[in-house]
């Protein structure tokens, strides 16, 4: 017997505004438009009496399309406001164009799967052999900063005409290549005893990529790296699982005790977006560059002209003492020859017990990631050029007569050890990470219907770095630095929510109106105190605060800020602060505060079209008690209430630099580590959904309660 299913499926989105950041105009947003499909065929062929084979194939496409509203340059200005005690409240506004635009992705892919199985006849085993084939041809330009950034120190700045900074990518590339995994597995589920199930078995995994760039002597020779070379891997992959039931069971539970675990090797593919990035970066002039522009070299700016025409946004620094760095630099971006994609070794043990209606789950796991993202500068000074003493020695790769005084702006360029390249990025696989988790669950149905679920988790996560995809400037600066970003440490994961507690609760009022609701409570995001700004010269913002005690600084506007900033923090963030006085902060050392979030879902089944409830109207939200939060108390005094984003982690914004004494002029930030402050304290907005669904054909409702009757006259 045969049987074959096709299936289609569409998906398209457009969305204006979008890309709009809390503190910035709206016309700085963009528009998005996304489109998918795909058409999904699969066989599955029953062959004799004890196999069965499952073929299926899917073919996609894919295009989005990101365009701004204006073509121009972005345009960032730092605003100091007082605070009543003392302080500083330190915001970035945001106006001009969106620097995320324009991108375009072009996809097509191809995927092929066969599975065969056989049951032996005793039951005791059934076997699996299996393929997998997955193409994916990418035709992609997803460069940021296309048509500039200028950056304003202050209002005043702004009036003036004067940034301190301008940056831009030229010439960003249309990369065309393609992507491919495969993979050959086979496993076993062992009837071993009454009760006693394990499963076993091996995935043998390999993946490349086509369509490398042109060789390339020059880095070649002076960096040691090969641009035309792609990695290619092979893996293999054991697994071990079981499922052990104890006592004797009453109605539809066979047992009363369940204990499960595992072990085995799980392994991620790489992300398409890091091979874009290395076709498009490989160190020619012809392709992407950078230009970077500070002090004497910035242009002024000329909105008029740029609103006119986007070719008179600059493609040079201004003419200044150093004429060499007018010219914009080529980046290099590479695979380390032994590049392989990341796995994790994950381990888990839990045991069920059912009580009455209810049962009681506690499960723990334990996962090792390998070959973690990691990436390395090749063209950062080997050596510091100073080091900051009030910075308990902080390295700067960049020379001190190369930072502009007046506002404490660098240049990357400064800091490369062969000026004639920008960043010369090595993207590896040698960072880990370690997760623990613990969770217990109690979860049943009441006598009325109602079922719940209350659980617990306790997670422990640490990690060498948490990016995960995929642009390569955001992976080298992810995990922030003290000093010199080529060094890696071991630090609490971004992704670490410490506690969670979950409870969801379906509740049927009748036949025809069903209540749902999901309510969480999770402890605070982990985040960093940080710098404004680049600090250390490797072109990147990504340079973790020195924590200046009040009663040592040398700078009194400094001393001031924080004493007023420890006064009026939340006591966790003071407790933050406290405890690393006179060091640069740890990566993730200080924890937001708790956060709450319910959703409500109702649904309504009309017998419109028969008694079997063909028609199902669900009225859903989103965000439920941010919503609360607004309606209640306003929004320019919200609590924080539901999906709040991570706390503002800039504790420092930089003012200036001082050559004497070779320190940096620093304004302290009166909200560090404030929710309203980050973005509003909301980053999910209050959604009301509704949305109706229609079975055609055979309803499940309905084949349930035919056959509950009995046999019919047809039957």
């Amino acid at each position: 017997m045969h049987t074959v299913t096709l299936r289609l499926d569409g998906h398209w989105i457009s969305q204006e505004p979008t890309h709009v950041s809390t503190l910035a105009l709206p016309a700085t947003g963009a528009r998005r438009s996304e489109q998918s499909g795909g058409v999904m065929a699969s066989l599955t062929s029953y062959l004799g009496g004890n196999f069965v084979n499952e073929a299926r194939g899917y073919v996609a496409a894919r295009r989005k399309d990101v365009s701004p509203l204006f073509a121009l340059p972005t345009a960032r200005v730092d605003v100091a406001s007082p605070l009543g005690n003392g302080g500083q409240d330190v915001a970035t506004l945001t106006f001009g164009g969106n620097s995320a635009a324009p991108q375009r992705t072009d996809d097509r892919m191809l995927e092929l799967t066969d599975e065969l199985s056989w049951l032996s006849g005793d039951t005791k085993h059934r076997v699996k052999l299996g393929s997998y084939l997955n193409r994916t041809r990418g035709h992609d330009d997803q460069t940021p900063n296309q048509l500039g950034t200028f950056t304003f120190p202050s209002l005043a700045a702004l009036a003036a005409d004067s940034p301190s900074t301008f940056t831009r990518t030229l010439a960003p590339q249309d990369v065309d290549g393609t992507a491919w995994n495969a993979a050959l597995y086979a496993g076993d589920t062992w009837h071993a005893a009454p009760g006693l199930h394990v499963m076993y078995g091996v995935r043998i995994e390999t993946a490349g990529f086509d369509g490398a760039p042109p060789a390339n002597q020059a880095v070649d020779s002076l960096f040691g790296v090969l641009v035309d070379r792609l990695p290619r891997e092979r893996h293999f992959s054991p697994r071990i699982g079981f499922t052990w039931g104890l006592g004797s069971g009453e109605g539809e539970a066979r047992h009363t005790t369940y204990v499960r675990g595992g072990v085995g090797d799980f392994r991620s593919p790489a992300p398409e977006g890091l091979y874009s990035t290395v076709l498009k970066a490989p160190g020619t002039i012809t392709a992407e560059t950078q230009l970077a522009c500070v002090g004497a070299g910035v242009p002024t700016p000329d909105w008029a002209a740029y609103a006119a025409s986007p070719a008179a946004i600059p493609v040079r620094c201004a003419d200044s003492t150093n004429g060499a760095s007018a010219a914009a630099r080529p980046d290099v971006i590479t695979f380390d020859p032994r590049f392989t994609a990341p796995h994790a070794w994950r381990a888990s043990l839990g045991v069920m017990q059912r009580v009455g209606d209810f049962s009681l789950t506690v499960d723990a796991s334990y996962a090792r990631g390998k070959s973690q993202y990691g990436f390395r500068d090749l063209n950062l000074m080997g050596t510091p050029r100073f080091a900051l003493p009030d910075e308990a020695d902080r390295p700067v790769y960049v020379p001190a007569d190369s930072i502009v005084p007046s506002t404490g702006a660098l240049s990357l360029t400064a800091s490369r050890a062969h000026p004639e390249f920008g960043r010369v990025l090595l993207i590896r696989s040698d960072l880990q990470s370690e997760t623990k988790q613990l969770t217990a669950a109690l979860a049943g149905a009441t006598r009325r219907g109602a079922t719940v679920r209350l659980s617990y988790t306790l997670t422990r996560s640490r990690d060498q770095s948490s990016f995960a995809c995929c642009s390569t400037s955001q992976g080298f600066a992810s995990p922030t630095t003290a000093g010199d970003p080529n060094v890696r440490e071991w630090a609490t994961s971004d992704l670490e929510r410490r506690h969670v507690v979950l409870a969801t609760v379906n509740y049927p009022v009748s036949d025809a109106l069903e209540i749902g609701m999901i309510g969480r409570l999770v402890s605070g995001a982990p985040f960093t105190p940080m710098v404004g700004s680049d600090v250390n010269g490797d072109g990147a913002r990504n340079d973790r605060a020195f924590l200046f005690d009040a009663a040592t600084a040398s700078d009194t506007a400094v001393a001031n800020g924080m004493r007023a900033l420890l006064t009026t923090a939340p006591a966790g963030v003071r407790r933050c602060l406290e405890r690393q006085l006179g060091g640069v902060a740890g990566r993730n050392s200080c924890t937001g505060p708790w956060q709450p979030a319910l959703d409500l879902q109702l649904n309504w089944y009309p017998a419109w079209f028969g008694t079997d409830r063909r028609l199902t109207v669900s009225l859903l939200t989103v965000n439920l008690l941010g919503g609360l939060d607004e309606w209640w108390h306003g929004a320019a005094h919200r609590l924080g209430w539901g999906y709040a984003t991570t706390p503002d982690p800039v504790l420092l914004y930089v003012r200036g630099f001082d050559p004497a004494t070779r320190g940096f002029r620093y304004a302290v930030n009166g909200r560090f580590g404030s929710l309203q402050s980050a973005g509003g304290g909301i980053i999910v907005p209050f959604q009301i959904a509704l949305q109706g669904r229609l079975t055609l054909g055979r309803s499940a409702v309905g084949e349930r309660a035919r056959k509950a009757s009995g046999p019919g006259p047809d039957d």
